[in-house]
């Protein structure tokens, strides 16, 4: 089975963001999928697909080396370099009839623990709203939460302010635990916000209504003050989403400061990337819980390496942010007791609509607010 084009399609997701599949093509008429997605840089991917991909034309899947890499490339090569390898690696599982997760070595698990993490999905931003958001997604079957909560507040922030608006993020994270109870885990993601002595506020003020942890609460450029706070707030921390590899991941490694580490698979190199990230992190003996926000494609892939991680905590999970987003793709996922099951069709186990896809081409997207950063 040869390759015969690799093309990037940008397809318009919800008003804050369009996705980059990766549609890798055949001599046998077999379709590869891959996703890509980087926002705001959409079209500079596609360049990048385009770029890279075409170096793999004419090349058999199951019997040439089928890898690109995105090494000193950016985010922008390494969005590009990890949808090419979700999509080889979609081939070679539809080339051999069997799901990728049997490629990597069989599943440890077929039922993937996942917690549903919302930000954009959210419109009413008041504690009360925060609450009422908490109790439906418990409704819907969900065992673990993750709020985005402290809107405004960056090391731009005016003191003035900052105390108050910091106090509203954990007044909407206390709001949330009180409307979905004790049996609930909710952790918060600070999206880098804090200096160390509001991180260690936060903390403070979120500790008795016990988070599963307090993601990216300091910048990741400063590791010395991130380990400074996980020794001295008795929280987890967690981070690592938009490192590119395991070269990346080290210096947080050696530094100690991160007790759950985040790789998202869009960005470390796909597939193959994040089992060589999970060697590494297995090594230093930490927990891995990748990031995971976007298309059905890259929810598919990180199932699959989920399936097969010995250190292995739970997959974060956005709920839809429009509704056609579940027409993409003959298959979508819905929570089951707090998990979502393995894929177990050849390769991904999900195809593409390519029909739909061109229904809903791209879109600029809104300005994203301040409180969605990093999503």
């Amino acid at each position: 089975m040869r390759i015969t084009k690799i093309r990037a399609e940008v397809v318009h997701a919800s008003i804050y963001s369009n996705y980059v599949f990766v549609i890798a093509e055949t001599d046998e008429g077999v379709l590869g999928f891959g996703d890509a997605t980087l926002d705001g840089l959409e079209f500079e991917v596609v360049a990048a697909v385009n770029n890279l991909g075409g170096k793999l034309v004419g090349r058999d899947v199951l019997e040439d080396d089928c890898t690109v890499s995105g090494d000193g490339g950016g985010l922008i090569t390494a969005a590009a370099a990890s949808g090419i390898d979700i999509a080889m690696w979609d081939l070679k599982g539809k080339a051999l009839n069997v799901p990728i997760y049997k490629l990597l070595g069989g599943a440890k698990r077929k039922a993937i623990p996942v917690y549903a993490s919302f930000n954009r999905a959210i419109r009413d931003r008041t504690p009360e709203g925060f609450g009422a958001f908490a109790r439906e997604l418990v409704a819907q079957g969900n065992k673990a939460l993750k709020c985005h909560p402290f809107d405004g507040v960056s090391w731009r922030t005016p003191l003035a302010d900052q105390k108050r608006l910091v106090d509203a993020g954990c007044a909407r994270f206390i709001a949330m635990r009180e409307a979905a109870g004790d049996e609930i885990a909710i952790g918060a993601d600070a999206h880098w916000r804090f200096d160390l002595k509001t991180a260690l506020y936060v903390a403070d003020k979120l500790r008795p209504y016990n988070p599963f942890w307090l993601e990216t609460p300091i910048p990741e450029k400063k590791p010395e003050l991130l380990r400074k706070f996980r020794e001295e707030s008795g929280m987890l921390v967690a981070g690592g989403e938009m490192q590119t590899g395991a070269q990346a991941l080290l210096p947080l490694l050696e530094a100690q400061c991160l007790d759950v580490y985040m790789p998202d698979i869009r960005y470390v190199g796909g597939i193959t990337g994040i089992m060589q990230v999970n060697a590494l992190l297995e090594t230093y003996d930490v927990l891995i819980s990748p990031h995971n926000m976007c298309s059905v494609i890259t929810c598919a892939a990180s199932l699959h390496a989920a399936a097969v991680m010995r250190n292995f905590m739970h997959l974060e999970y956005h709920p839809a942010e429009a509704p056609w987003l579940r027409e993409f793709s003959d298959r979508y996922w819905d929570v089951d007791n707090g998990t979502f099951a393995v894929p177990e069709g050849p390769g991904l186990g999900v195809n593409l609509n390519l029909d739909m896809l061109k229904e809903h081409p791209y879109e600029k997207a809104k300005p994203v607010r301040l409180n969605m950063l990093g999503a």
